[in-house]
Protein backbone atom coordinates (compact mmCIF):
# COMPACT_ATOMS: atom_id res chain seq x y z
CA UNK A 1 0.00 0.00 0.00
CA UNK A 2 1.61 3.31 -1.24
CA UNK A 3 2.13 5.88 1.77
CA UNK A 4 -0.13 8.51 1.14
CA UNK A 5 1.93 12.24 0.58
CA UNK A 6 1.39 14.18 3.71
CA UNK A 7 3.66 17.61 3.13
CA UNK A 8 2.56 19.16 6.55
CA UNK A 9 4.49 16.26 8.82
CA UNK A 10 7.65 16.83 6.51
CA UNK A 11 9.78 19.44 7.53
CA UNK A 12 13.54 20.30 7.50
CA UNK A 13 15.75 21.31 10.45
CA UNK A 14 19.46 21.57 10.19
CA UNK A 15 20.66 18.31 8.93
CA UNK A 16 17.73 15.82 8.98
CA UNK A 17 14.33 15.86 7.97
CA UNK A 18 11.05 14.65 9.26
CA UNK A 19 8.38 11.91 7.19
CA UNK A 20 6.70 9.57 7.45
CA UNK A 21 8.44 5.73 7.61
CA UNK A 22 8.08 3.59 4.39
CA UNK A 23 8.60 -0.39 4.28
CA UNK A 24 12.60 -0.06 3.33
CA UNK A 25 12.91 2.24 6.97
CA UNK A 26 11.30 -0.78 9.28
CA UNK A 27 15.06 -2.58 9.75
CA UNK A 28 16.55 1.22 10.58
CA UNK A 29 13.49 1.80 12.52
CA UNK A 30 13.60 -1.29 14.18
CA UNK A 31 17.52 -1.58 15.48
CA UNK A 32 16.84 2.47 16.71
CA UNK A 33 14.42 1.15 19.02
CA UNK A 34 15.92 -2.08 19.97
CA UNK A 35 19.20 -0.55 21.03
CA UNK A 36 17.33 2.87 22.49
CA UNK A 37 15.12 0.36 24.94
CA UNK A 38 17.00 -3.26 24.60
CA UNK A 39 20.99 -2.30 24.54
CA UNK A 40 23.06 -4.93 23.48
CA UNK A 41 24.79 -5.41 26.98
CA UNK A 42 25.02 -8.00 29.52
CA UNK A 43 23.11 -10.63 29.32
CA UNK A 44 20.65 -8.56 26.79
CA UNK A 45 23.23 -8.82 24.04
CA UNK A 46 21.89 -12.59 22.97
CA UNK A 47 18.99 -12.08 22.91
CA UNK A 48 18.87 -8.90 21.14
CA UNK A 49 18.60 -9.83 17.52
CA UNK A 50 15.07 -11.62 18.76
CA UNK A 51 14.26 -8.39 19.92
CA UNK A 52 15.18 -6.50 17.24
CA UNK A 53 13.43 -9.07 14.40
CA UNK A 54 10.15 -9.17 16.87
CA UNK A 55 9.78 -4.85 17.29
CA UNK A 56 10.08 -4.87 12.83
CA UNK A 57 7.92 -7.66 12.38
CA UNK A 58 5.57 -5.61 15.08
CA UNK A 59 6.39 -2.20 13.02
CA UNK A 60 5.32 -4.14 9.57
CA UNK A 61 2.18 -4.93 10.52
CA UNK A 62 0.79 -1.95 12.10
CA UNK A 63 2.29 -0.28 8.90
CA UNK A 64 0.91 -2.42 6.70
CA UNK A 65 -2.64 -2.16 8.57
CA UNK A 66 -3.70 0.78 6.36
CA UNK A 67 -5.15 2.03 9.60
CA UNK A 68 -6.56 5.94 8.32
CA UNK A 69 -5.23 6.96 11.99
CA UNK A 70 -1.71 5.39 12.38
CA UNK A 71 2.04 7.07 11.45
CA UNK A 72 5.24 5.69 12.07
CA UNK A 73 7.66 9.16 11.69
CA UNK A 74 11.03 8.77 11.13
CA UNK A 75 14.20 11.56 11.49
CA UNK A 76 16.49 11.24 8.54
CA UNK A 77 19.75 12.58 8.82
CA UNK A 78 23.06 11.70 6.45
CA UNK A 79 25.18 8.78 7.83
CA UNK A 80 28.11 9.90 9.69
CA UNK A 81 30.46 7.84 7.81
CA UNK A 82 28.38 6.90 4.44
CA UNK A 83 26.39 10.09 4.36
CA UNK A 84 23.96 7.90 2.83
CA UNK A 85 20.49 9.47 4.32
CA UNK A 86 19.47 6.95 7.41
CA UNK A 87 16.97 6.75 10.42
CA UNK A 88 17.91 8.11 13.44
CA UNK A 89 14.58 8.49 15.29
CA UNK A 90 11.39 7.68 15.20
CA UNK A 91 8.34 8.12 17.14
CA UNK A 92 4.22 6.29 16.57
CA UNK A 93 1.51 8.14 16.08
CA UNK A 94 -2.09 6.45 16.79
CA UNK A 95 -5.57 7.40 17.40
CA UNK A 96 -6.84 5.50 20.47
CA UNK A 97 -10.47 4.41 20.97
CA UNK A 98 -12.13 5.32 24.44
CA UNK A 99 -13.11 1.98 26.05
CA UNK A 100 -16.48 1.39 27.30
CA UNK A 101 -15.85 2.20 30.92
CA UNK A 102 -14.09 5.83 30.07
CA UNK A 103 -15.73 8.62 31.70
CA UNK A 104 -14.73 11.15 29.47
CA UNK A 105 -15.06 10.26 25.76
CA UNK A 106 -12.91 12.97 24.28
CA UNK A 107 -11.04 11.66 20.85
CA UNK A 108 -7.11 11.75 21.54
CA UNK A 109 -3.92 10.70 19.88
CA UNK A 110 -1.66 8.72 21.36
CA UNK A 111 2.04 8.75 21.24
CA UNK A 112 4.23 5.69 21.43
CA UNK A 113 8.02 4.28 21.21
CA UNK A 114 9.89 7.39 20.93
CA UNK A 115 13.44 7.14 19.95
CA UNK A 116 16.62 8.52 18.88
CA UNK A 117 19.89 6.78 18.17
CA UNK A 118 22.80 7.00 20.55
CA UNK A 119 24.81 9.48 18.14
CA UNK A 120 22.30 11.73 17.09
CA UNK A 121 20.70 12.35 20.65
CA UNK A 122 20.65 16.36 21.80
CA UNK A 123 20.48 17.41 19.05
CA UNK A 124 16.81 18.30 18.71
CA UNK A 125 15.64 14.87 16.81
CA UNK A 126 13.03 14.55 19.89
CA UNK A 127 11.84 17.72 20.21
CA UNK A 128 10.87 17.79 16.26
CA UNK A 129 9.63 13.96 15.71
CA UNK A 130 7.44 15.54 18.80
CA UNK A 131 6.10 19.04 16.60
CA UNK A 132 6.02 16.55 13.76
CA UNK A 133 3.64 14.43 15.59
CA UNK A 134 1.59 17.74 16.81
CA UNK A 135 1.25 18.73 13.48
CA UNK A 136 0.07 15.26 12.37
CA UNK A 137 -2.53 15.13 15.18
CA UNK A 138 -4.44 18.57 13.93
CA UNK A 139 -4.24 17.72 10.19
CA UNK A 140 -6.44 14.58 11.71
CA UNK A 141 -8.78 16.55 13.54
CA UNK A 142 -7.47 15.77 17.11
CA UNK A 143 -6.12 18.37 19.51
CA UNK A 144 -4.98 15.99 22.57
CA UNK A 145 -2.30 14.11 22.71
CA UNK A 146 -0.77 11.93 25.43
CA UNK A 147 1.68 9.43 26.09
CA UNK A 148 3.45 7.51 29.08
CA UNK A 149 7.01 7.76 30.62
CA UNK A 150 8.52 6.10 33.46
CA UNK A 151 8.61 8.31 36.31
CA UNK A 152 12.23 7.84 37.00
CA UNK A 153 13.29 8.49 33.50
CA UNK A 154 14.03 12.48 34.25
CA UNK A 155 15.41 12.97 31.18
CA UNK A 156 12.53 12.13 29.18
CA UNK A 157 10.39 13.84 31.48
CA UNK A 158 12.44 17.72 31.20
CA UNK A 159 11.60 17.56 27.58
CA UNK A 160 7.99 16.65 27.66
CA UNK A 161 7.85 19.39 30.17
CA UNK A 162 9.25 21.79 28.43
CA UNK A 163 7.09 20.65 25.04
CA UNK A 164 3.80 21.23 27.46
CA UNK A 165 2.85 18.31 28.04
CA UNK A 166 1.96 17.57 31.91
CA UNK A 167 0.99 14.90 34.29
CA UNK A 168 -2.64 13.53 34.28
CA UNK A 169 -2.09 10.27 36.52
CA UNK A 170 0.36 8.07 37.47
CA UNK A 171 0.00 4.09 37.09
CA UNK A 172 1.20 1.83 39.27
CA UNK A 173 2.19 -1.61 37.51
CA UNK A 174 2.73 -4.95 38.46
CA UNK A 175 6.53 -4.57 38.65
CA UNK A 176 6.53 -0.97 40.25
CA UNK A 177 4.38 -2.50 43.33
CA UNK A 178 7.05 -4.93 43.52
CA UNK A 179 10.27 -2.15 43.61
CA UNK A 180 11.43 -3.87 40.64
CA UNK A 181 10.60 -0.50 38.31
CA UNK A 182 9.36 2.68 38.57
CA UNK A 183 5.58 3.95 37.99
CA UNK A 184 4.47 4.89 34.58
CA UNK A 185 3.21 8.56 34.17
CA UNK A 186 0.63 9.60 31.28
CA UNK A 187 1.04 13.03 29.95
CA UNK A 188 -1.35 14.82 28.54
CA UNK A 189 -1.05 17.75 25.74
CA UNK A 190 -3.88 19.93 24.23
CA UNK A 191 -2.69 21.20 20.86
CA UNK A 192 -5.77 23.44 19.64
CA UNK A 193 -6.30 26.59 20.01
CA UNK A 194 -6.02 28.14 23.29
CA UNK A 195 -8.99 30.59 24.74
CA UNK A 196 -8.07 34.10 24.34
CA UNK A 197 -7.22 35.10 28.24
CA UNK A 198 -8.46 38.11 29.73
CA UNK A 199 -7.15 40.20 32.07
CA UNK A 200 -8.98 42.13 35.11
CA UNK A 201 -8.99 45.90 34.60
CA UNK A 202 -8.50 48.72 37.79
CA UNK A 203 -11.07 51.11 37.92
CA UNK A 204 -10.11 54.20 35.93
CA UNK A 205 -7.37 52.53 34.23
CA UNK A 206 -6.91 52.96 30.85
CA UNK A 207 -6.97 49.30 28.55
CA UNK A 208 -3.72 49.25 26.49
CA UNK A 209 -3.69 50.42 22.95
CA UNK A 210 -3.63 47.82 19.71
CA UNK A 211 0.06 47.25 18.60
CA UNK A 212 0.02 48.36 14.80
Amino acid sequence: MAMPAFPSAEFESGSFNVRPAVLADLHEVAEVLAKSFYPPLGWQRWFYPLFRFSIYEDLKQRLQGGHEHYRCLTAIAPDRHTRQPTVVGTVEVAYRQPTLWTFNRSQWVYLSNLAVGQGYRRQGVARRLLQAAERLSLDWGFQELSLHVMANNNQARQLYQTMGYQIHRMEPTLFSLLNFQSSRLLLKKNVGPQPPQFYPQCAGSTPPKPVR
